[in-house]
């Protein structure tokens, strides 16, 4: 009975036929050729794996008995190799006894064909391996690029992440002084307040002033006057860092200290510092009636919350606070 041509799911698939028995590789090539397969032949199992190498194929179809190097360790040899590893391997044998087909499968044999070939049995077992050896090639590829893109999808997460925190930290920052922002002190000082009545804490807030900072405009410039704001600004977080405190620019001249918890920190020995760093920083004030260098006047406020305190009430603590500092002569502290 003639046999069925091949889908054309397995037209041109590389077959590299191995058999020491000229008549085998003529018959196989006759049946294999017919059906639009490519065949290619070796005669020995070392000419089998240099080929193998070369050129790697769809299917190896081996013959186990063979002088030198049986089917056995060319399979297994092939096996060893990275890039014909996945190839599917048919024995090909007279022997078709159990044991010879769990030998051909232990060593990594993907089926088994008896001797004398039956044609119709040579071209469905052949049909089949390349089938799956393509599925598989596929679902490889694609899991691959599904890698791919999977690595690619979280780079672009990350990237996306960093370029979140940075909006996120530019919407939070002063754009003068690099400090915290009002909108930032704002939500800060809720979330504090909150925390303190379940934890039981006491927040603090210390509101400073610089002293005569419109005459020191007038005097040195707006670039100058920015340029101040800046260097007050870094002393501020430079004293306040150690505490974890939170500094944010308040408004125009004016900046706020958040402590989270005044029983921790002293709000008192804080505010005190803080005047002292900026007036160690000795800037020079040509219109100060306070000093020639540039300095600070500071309020502060702590209590903890309680049903009928609001946050606002901490703010107007501290802003009455730092209204008494200037008024009792400036660059100093009152709470």
């Amino acid at each position: 009975m003639q046999a069925t041509p091949a889908p054309v799911a397995t037209q041109r698939a590389d077959i590299l036929v191995v058999d020491d028995n000229p008549a085998n590789i003529e018959l196989l090539v006759a049946i294999l050729g017919s059906h639009g397969y490519r065949c290619r032949v070796a005669n020995s199992g070392a000419r089998a794996l240099v080929a193998a190498a070369a050129d790697v194929p769809d299917l190896v179809m081996l013959d186990i008995a063979m002088p030198g190097m049986d089917g056995y360790e060319v399979c297994r040899q092939l096996k060893a190799q990275p890039a014909t590893a996945a190839v599917p391997v048919i024995f090909l044998s007279a022997l078709n006894g159990a044991i010879d087909k769990v030998q051909a499968f232990g060593a990594g044999g993907a089926d088994y064909i008896g001797k004398p070939f039956q044609i119709e049995e040579v071209l469905v077992r052949v049909e089949n391996q390349v089938r799956i050896a393509r599925m598989q090639r596929e679902v490889g590829e694609r899991n691959t690029e599904l890698a791919r893109l999977n690595e690619e999808l979280l780079e672009a997460t990350r990237r996306l992440e960093l370029s979140n925190a940075q909006l996120r930290q530019l919407s939070e920052r002063d754009g003068l002084t690099g400090v915290a922002n009002r909108r930032l002190f704002d939500g800060s000082l809720l979330e504090s307040w909150s925390r303190a009545r379940q934890e039981a804490r006491t927040p603090g807030l210390i509101l400073l002033d610089i002293d005569h900072f419109k005459e020191y405009n007038d005097a040195r410039g707006h670039l100058a006057g920015d340029d101040c704001l800046k260097r007050v600004a870094s002393a501020l977080e430079a004293e306040a860092a150690a505490s974890g405190a939170l500094v944010a620019r308040y408004g125009g001249e004016e900046f706020a200290v958040l402590i989270d918890d005044a029983q921790r920190t002293d709000t008192a020995l804080l505010a005190e510092a803080l005047r002292a760093r900026v007036e160690f920083e000795a800037l020079p004030h040509p219109r100060s009636a306070v000093a020639p260098v540039v300095t600070i006047s500071v309020g502060f406020a702590a209590f903890a919350p309680s049903a009928k305190l609001e946050p606002a009430l901490l703010i107007d603590a501290a802003d009455r606070a730092l209204y008494r500092a200037k008024s009792d002569g400036r660059n100093r502290v009152r709470g």
